[in-house]
């Protein structure tokens, strides 16, 4: 009888719901209360089968960041791959990044504790990084792009871009520690607002 051969999909399948199970028991508990067994639990998984894909609990928080940025990335890089002029693009990437009270509250509730965590961990605080300068870069060509067309005063595109970084995260930051009682929506026209007094005067 021949060896029974692994389904790849079903591999896949299986490790996605762990993942998913564990950005959902951070968001509850935080990462310190969040557990394999608890994420096996979760997932109605088994101890066995989570770890064949994660032998230690860093490896399923390090597979969380990964999905969480990755998905970040694909949804930032559609908005900056449209054909839409420059000063769209940086609108339309501001509205993907004040998505909406319950999915900012779930981004940044999980994010601001892998932020914590990567400040004690070279290997979270690499991927971080990684994905920031990735958000940087693309910030950078939408403004360049409007700079040459002279829908953007001239500016450093490189610090402008690192502004666009730290507004987003800063004005998301306010907004969760008022308890998200706060319109998410004023936040974003704030941000709007300060970008848009010193990109276009």
């Amino acid at each position: 009888m021949s060896p029974r051969r692994a389904d790849p999909e079903l591999a896949r399948r299986r490790r996605e719901a762990l993942i998913k199970a564990g950005f959902a028991e951070i968001l509850e508990k935080g990462i310190q209360a969040t557990t394999i067994d608890s994420v096996v639990a979760r997932a109605e998984s088994s101890k066995g089968g989570a770890l064949y894909y994660f032998r230690t609990k860093d490896d399923l928080l390090y597979a969380v960041l990964e999905w969480l940025l990755a998905q970040l990335d694909h949804t930032l890089d559609q908005v900056a791959q449209t054909q839409q002029s420059p000063r769209l693009r940086l609108a339309s990437e501001l509205e993907v990044l004040f998505h909406s009270t319950e999915v900012n509250r779930k981004l940044y509730v999980v994010l601001f504790d892998f932020i914590a965590l990567s400040l004690r961990s070279e290997r979270f605080r690499s991927l971080l990084n990684a994905f920031y300068k990735r958000c940087r870069e693309r910030d950078e060509t939408i403004l360049k792009e409007g700079i040459e067309q002279r829908q953007f005063r001239p500016v450093r595109p490189g610090d402008v871009a690192l502004a666009i970084r730290a507004l987003v995260d800063g004005y998301c930051l306010h907004w969760l520690l008022s308890g998200s009682h706060e319109n998410l929506e004023e936040y974003r026209d704030r941000c709007r607002a300060v970008l848009g007094a010193y990109l276009l005067r």
